[in-house]
């Protein structure tokens, strides 16, 4: 009794122990648990005894290291990152102060400094099955350079070496494959990782995307399909732990869709909906489909679900004013494209909804000022440019109107339709050129279906300025 009262002391900080005793009754209050299983309270009291433990020892570095563990388990990586540091000044040749601190850096995005951290790790003779696989993983973060990639897939090869059932390895590893173009290995790779877990829905879902970029759907709807089946006698748990049969309606409503079966794809997606009705890209195909097949108000009301859940979304707004507009609400259209536009544009898109529907109601001094900002704000947009020359082409103004066209072909040369416009104007300035530019069109547009209409008149207006040559 007396042992259990100087212990009740202690913790409540009546008693001044020493290190080594402060120390062991960290580790007895964590126990065999993992850290982040340990509540508020319990992390709390385990970090003032590690750091009491430190305090009275410095040389101690077992609760340093503890310390920097408790400070992780609880997200405070940069607290951890400083005493991880002095733990490699202190014991140099320790490489696994270098792979704590490897860990700590890419937790918090400082990918260049977890690699070097790694790298030494490996050097003092950390070379576990666990090193490599982080290593690999700082490397795949850092693969915007090819050569970081080839990196990560020798290190995530060396990992599964040493430990050949990881199916998040051979996951990663599969990643790192497909970014470098080797599909057929890519695929191999993730159906080894399912195979080691099977109730994994996140890879599953993967290797269903795997089977439908190389055509092979036959495949991609069985392994989805086989996913309802293990939802059902195991509990499938995706890649985050939520939604697991959400996901698996999802993936197969978007094969279904891609195949133009939208009865059989709004199913899928409304089954997901149910099943998760946080899963906010569901909402966009729901409208989507709905638009299709001409239910508006169905469409609307799923699209402004959808900008509910991603209220950052432009393309949201844009898909809600495409509906207004259809609905001939243009007033809500107006605010809709115009919400877009403040929310980053979606790439050009919601200023060539707004000035397309200034332009239909001959708007046409507002729908210039629309699509010249635009043009500032997305310079790389070829049918801005082209808009803008055919807003200014019907105001009458001509050399602005050239100006514009000219630079839509010089972004998308291989665009008939952009030679159309140009031409077009040009016919009012230069004969000469506008025959040029007909002449351009028709090369371009006599092998496309799309362009039927606009070919007849560009061969009748060409064979008109011939004549008047």
């Amino acid at each position: 009794m007396k042992g259990l009262t100087a212990i009740a002391l202690l913790l409540a900080g009546c008693a001044e122990p020493d290190a080594p005793t402060a120390y062991r009754h960290a580790q007895e209050l964590i126990g065999d648990r993992p850290l982040r299983s340990l509540n508020q309270a319990e992390l709390a009291q385990a970090e003032r005894l590690a750091a009491q433990a430190r305090a009275l020892d410095t040389e101690l570095h077992e609760a340093t290291f503890t310390l920097a563990a408790l400070h992780v388990a609880r997200g405070a990586y940069e607290d951890a990152t400083e005493l991880y540091r002095g733990l490699v000044e202190a014991r140099p040749d320790d490489g696994r102060a270098y792979a704590e601190l490897g860990l700590s850096l890419a937790a918090q995005g400082r990918y260049s400094g977890a690699l070097r951290a790694y790298q030494d790790a490996v050097r003092r003779g950390e070379k576990s099955a666990l090193i490599y696989a982080r290593l690999g993983h700082a490397y795949q973060a850092l693969g915007h350079l090819q050569e970081n990639l080839h990196a990560a897939q020798a290190a995530y090869r060396a990992s599964l070496q040493l430990a050949p059932a990881q199916a998040e390895v051979h996951y990663q590893l599969a990643q790192v494959e497909a970014r470098l173009g080797r599909d057929a290995e890519a695929r191999t790779l993730m159906e080894q990782a399912l195979a080691g877990a099977s109730n994994d829905t996140g890879i599953r879902a993967d290797l269903a995307a795997l089977y439908r970029e190389a055509g092979q759907r036959e495949l991609a709807r069985a392994a989805l399909v086989e996913g309802f089946g293990l939802s059902s006698a195991e509990g499938l748990a995706t890649r985050d732990g939520d939604g697991e049969e959400a996901v698996l309606h999802y993936e197969l409503g978007r094969l279904l869709w891609e195949e133009g079966d939208g009865a059989g794809a709004l199913a899928q997606f409304e089954r997901a909906r149910v099943a998760d009705p946080n899963l906010y890209p569901v909402y966009r195909y729901l409208g989507l489909i709905h638009s299709a097949e001409g239910r508006l108000d169905s469409a609307l009301a799923a699209f402004v679900e959808f900008a509910n859940r991603q209220p950052g979304n432009a393309a949201a707004q844009v898909s809600i004013g495409i509906v207004h507009s259809r609905m001939g609400a243009l007033d809500a259209a107006e605010e809709a494209f115009k919400a877009a536009i403040a929310l980053g544009g979606a790439e050009g898109d919601a200023a060539l909804k707004l000035g397309g529907l200034y332009v239909h109601q001959r708007r046409l001094r507002a729908a210039v000022q629309v699509f010249k900002e635009a043009t500032v704000a997305h310079p790389q947009h070829a049918e801005l440019f082209a808009s803008l020359g055919d807003v200014y082409r019907q105001l009458g103004l001509l050399a602005a109107a050239v100006q514009a066209g000219e630079e839509a072909v010089r972004l998308e040369p291989e665009r008939a339709l952009w030679r159309f416009h140009l031409a077009s104007t040009y016919e009012r300035l230069d004969p000469d050129q506008a025959r040029a530019e007909w002449r351009a069109y028709a090369s371009l547009a006599e092998d496309d279906a799309s362009e039927t209409q606009r070919l007849a008149h560009a061969r009748s207006r060409l064979q008109t300025l011939q004549q008047e040559k």
